[in-house]
């Protein structure tokens, strides 16, 4: 390698040899990918391999082959990255297999390309025409197994002869997420190769006899002809339906014999254990909803009914958590579009409130576009250089936006974190405001890290915008459940 690895790096790289399954679970910031090179570059020079497949988030993968290649590979290699429908991706991808001759090639695809005929296809004939090693970067997001992404990506893994899963996050919300990710290394890696099993072993479950699952039966019986089928037949399967706490949280068992049998197949590095960064440090701001949004908001929690104008509109029960959020915000989404409560916005009125504070630059998270457009508008006003990052920005301005801020030409970053909380570096900002949250456990912490990494020299401070009495609160609960949850299994509070 051109650079040299850390204590810790140099410890993973130990533990990988001659490991064809393994995972790194590495927290954001500690440098995974390094560890990850490291070791294809190894398994290059001893002939194991001739080539690295490379499976990431869309804007990750591009950066292994720009930026993390091109710094640490020391062995000669040829690179390339494949996005969806990009004709000049894949010509570069293709010529690997008949450029590069004693060349270590490295192919590195966008995860969501893989749900394209073409991105499958080339990516399989990749594989297919090298002994390669495959890398999914952040793994976490092969966590479902009925995914169709989750499925292609473990045949693919398949005709690899060495696997590696990387993420600092491995659960995102509960312990079932790390069976898709120990499935795609090896079957029954975990002790089984049935998800109904994984998660009966570990989650505490309602029996068959609770009225909630005989409810879902009956209505299965009579609304679902292959349902009603399968009962007749004695293979029906009922759903698996978590038993919960007084306040709501599953019931998850067994957590110290899977901790054990993680222990031997992967590598947990966690950032106060082996990088001198400042702390952390968090902060909650209130405000209370307007009367117009408190009336609207009870009557959607209570009725599950939205007024727009002199229409009453029903609220699917299951939509119900997303459109209280919105309330509080000052908006509802109704077929799509924004429909305003009111002009008032306390939510609004407390950033503004928290920008004024701010001395350095930072970052605005937030879950909705409409939210983000909102907090944009609100930086022209205030004249804040800003710069944004979600699903609607291409791909080249994402680019630019990331080295604006970087370099100080932006003051503000405003972005959706499940876009943009992944895989980027933002050490510039002193500061990370949650606007908004969702449920998942991984798009926080993920996105924590983008301003908590090394290179981070001054403290970091996230502050969350809370509507007091609200939705607000049962998210930040969830995420703190499902963060100490994580820290269980993974034996993060025994280090």
């Amino acid at each position: 390698m051109k650079t040299v690895g850390m204590a810790h790096q140099l410890e993973g790289l130990a533990r990988l040899e001659g490991k064809r399954n393994y995972g790194l679970f590495c927290e954001q910031g500690t440098g995974k990918t390094w560890i990850g090179l490291a070791d294809a570059e190894r398994a290059f020079g001893l002939n194991k391999i001739n080539a690295l497949l490379v499976v990431a988030p869309k804007g990750v993968h591009t950066n292994w082959t720009r930026r993390e290649i091109p710094t640490h590979l020391e062995a000669p290699y040829k690179a390339a990255a494949y996005l969806a429908g990009s004709k000049r991706a894949l010509n570069a991808v293709k010529a690997l297999s008949v450029e590069g001759g004693d060349k270590l090639r490295v192919m590195a695809v966008n995860i969501d390309a893989l749900n394209h005929k073409e991105g499958f296809a080339v990516t399989r004939k990749f594989l297919t025409d090298h002994r390669a090693m495959m890398i999914v970067d952040e793994s976490h997001r092969i966590k479902t197994p009925s995914a169709g992404c989750t499925k292609r990506v473990t045949t693919l893994g398949r005709l690899a002869i060495a696997r590696r899963i990387a993420t600092g996050t491995p659960l995102t919300n509960a312990p079932p997420d790390l069976f898709s990710q120990f499935e795609f290394l090896k079957p029954g890696m975990l002790g089984s190769t049935s998800y109904r099993a994984f998660v009966a072993r570990y989650a505490e479950l309602l029996p068959d006899d609770h009225h909630l699952m005989r409810h879902i039966t009956t209505r299965m019986k009579q609304t679902n002809r292959w349902a009603a089928n399968a009962m007749e037949a004695g293979t029906w399967q009922a759903p698996q339906l978590y038993a919960r706490d007084a306040s709501g949280a599953p019931r998850w068992r067994n957590l110290d014999e899977l901790r054990e049998l993680l222990a031997p197949l992967t590598y947990r590095v966690l950032k106060k254990d082996c990088l001198d960064l400042p702390e952390k440090i968090y902060q909650t701001r209130y405000f209370e909803l307007s009367a117009t949004q408190q009336r609207v908001y009870q009557r959607v929690k209570e009725e599950l009914i939205v007024e727009v104008g002199d229409d009453l509109l029903s609220v699917h029960a299951l939509a119900a958590l997303m459109k209280l959020q919105q309330i509080t915000s000052g908006f509802v989404n109704i077929e799509g579009e924004p429909v305003y409560i009111s002009d008032d916005n306390p939510r609004l009125a407390l950033l503004k409130e928290v920008i004024t504070d701010q001395q350095g630059p930072f970052i605005v998270w937030a879950r909705f576009r409409e939210e983000i457009a909102a907090i944009m508008r609100l930086l022209e006003e205030m004249k804040v250089p800003a710069v944004q990052y979600h699903g609607d920005v291409k791909t080249k301005d994402r680019e630019m936006a990331v080295d604006s801020f970087q370099s100080g030409a932006a003051m503000a970053f405003v972005g959706q974190a499940g876009a943009g909380g992944i895989g980027l570096t933002l050490t510039a900002a002193e500061s990370a405001i949650y606007y908004s949250n969702d449920f998942n456990y991984g798009t926080r912490a993920q996105s924590e890290d983008r301003c908590h990494r090394k290179g981070t020299t001054k403290h970091v401070v996230y502050i969350d915008l809370c509507a007091s009495d609200t939705v607000d609160e049962g998210i930040a609960a969830a995420l703190q459940r499902k963060a100490d949850t994580a820290a269980e299994v993974l034996g993060d509070n025994i280090k």
